[in-house]
């Protein structure tokens, strides 16, 4: 994390300090962060009778963030208004209300810089977004705040004498720390493959599934069938991680079928009218797997050879798919 550049969470720029008149400072930073914290989850146990131990499967547990800032002010009244910001932003039930669907966690998006610029060429400005040299990741966490942001209000920072007080400029230090119930760091923006329309693919389509971060990544699939919906028909995925998985489609209308992949389910939901918010139903009846894994990830490579690195993935569909329909992902860093 580049913490010269903008952070930005719940639509507040935690970098957002200004120099004015009289080179005063006004806004808020970030002096340090750190993300670091991830736990690895597994068990051990001693082997009875011999050396050594029994392991189970490891995997990565919630990430957390500690965040310590500055809020700089030209008063009093300016610095408690900033501070409120603050403390409206990190609040872990304000960010529930915000996006209840993801249990309050939001992202918070910045950038770093890369010598590989190959994998990450600069991108010209495509309103409303700005230009970016080459060698600039955009990356975002999905986070929630753990507990209200601390904060200290100090004397020694403000002018409290005299009777101009309240009116000179002063600081206060800020500090706070979020949880990642998904401990990956994501690139922006995801990476999407339509496939909708038709006709009928027997052979397959095949495309590059591209993961320029270090950490494999859930394959996530949406697939939309309008008011005409046909006969039955199927939706196959192989290639990835040696995965072949099978959606099979009823002969029902207005429906979208869901394959989230970070929980490994497959939900349908009616959309009749347009309407997006009717409840997603469990249907684990309607996918099958030919191979061991059942679960479909986009791998990545520490140290790939040619860049950016990429993955094989075919697609088989036996009828049309109406429009929306796509496979998806976000590349990620561990």
């Amino acid at each position: 994390m580049d913490i010269s550049k903008s952070i930005i969470y719940r639509g507040l720029d935690l970098n957002s300090v200004l120099l004015g008149t009289g080179r005063v400072l006004r806004g808020i930073s970030v002096e340090n962060v750190d993300y670091s914290n991830v736990d690895a989850v597994g068990y051990t146990e001693k082997r009875a009778g011999a050396d050594g131990l029994h392991a189970s499967d490891i995997y990565l547990g919630s990430r957390r963030v500690d965040m310590r800032g500055l809020i700089y002010a030209t008063s009093l009244p300016e610095m408690f208004d900033f501070l409120h910001r603050i403390r409206s932003v990190f609040s872990p039930t304000s960010a529930y209300q915000e996006d209840p669907g993801n249990r309050g966690f939001v992202p918070m998006s910045f950038f770093q810089s890369t010598m590989d610029t190959d994998s990450f060429p600069a991108i010209p400005a495509a309103p409303p977004d700005p230009a970016y040299d080459a060698g600039t990741v955009r990356l975002y966490m999905n986070l929630r705040p753990e507990r209200l942001p601390q904060f200290t209000i100090d004397s020694s920072r403000q002018d409290v004498d005299g009777a101009n007080h309240g009116k000179k400029a002063t600081a206060l230090p800020w500090s706070a720390r979020l949880m990642a119930k998904d401990p990956r760091v994501y690139i922006n923006p995801g990476k999407t493959v339509d496939v909708s329309g038709g006709p009928n693919n027997p052979a397959g389509t095949t495309v590059q599934a591209v993961n320029r971060g270090d950490y494999e990544t859930p394959l996530n699939i949406l697939l939309a069938i309008g008011a005409a919906p046909g006969a039955t028909k199927t939706f196959q995925v192989k290639g990835l991680n040696n995965v072949d998985m099978t959606i099979t489609i009823e002969n029902v209308a207005n429906v979208v079928y869901r394959w989230f992949g970070d929980d490994r389910v497959l939900m349908t939901q009616d959309v009749t009218g347009g309407i997006t918010t009717r409840p997603f139903i469990l249907r684990m009846d309607l996918v099958s797997f030919a191979t061991s894994n059942h679960k479909p990830m986009v791998p990545a490579s520490i140290n790939p050879v040619v860049r950016p690195f990429s993955t094989p993935v075919t697609y088989i569909k036996t009828g049309t798919l109406g429009a929306g329909s796509r496979l998806f992902w976000s590349e990620a860093f561990a």
